[in-house]
């Protein structure tokens, strides 16, 4: 099933809190990150099937401006993801 946009909650949500999901066998974690006089989102993609802070696993990452049209372009990103691995 392909992420929405409505998944990931609006931009208001990330002033304050990180949001975590998955997508098939890919877990994910959306957050605000300050830096350079500029807030962006930091997407942080990684395989299951444990949490962000208890997996070995590589993880990778994406930086997005902090904006609707950046929650746009991560829902974009996820749906990339591989859906069989």
């Amino acid at each position: 099933m392909p992420v929405t946009r409505q998944m990931i909650f609006p931009l208001a949500f990330y002033k304050k809190s990180k949001f975590h999901g998955s997508k098939g066998k890919w877990n994910y974690r959306i957050e605000k990150v300050s830096g350079d006089e500029k807030e962006e989102f930091l997407l942080t993609v990684w395989k299951g099937p444990f949490c962000y802070d208890a997996t070995k696993e590589e993880k990778t990452t994406y930086r997005y401006p902090f904006s609707d049209e950046g929650l746009d372009a991560i829902v974009e990103q996820l749906n990339k993801l591989p859906t069989a691995q």
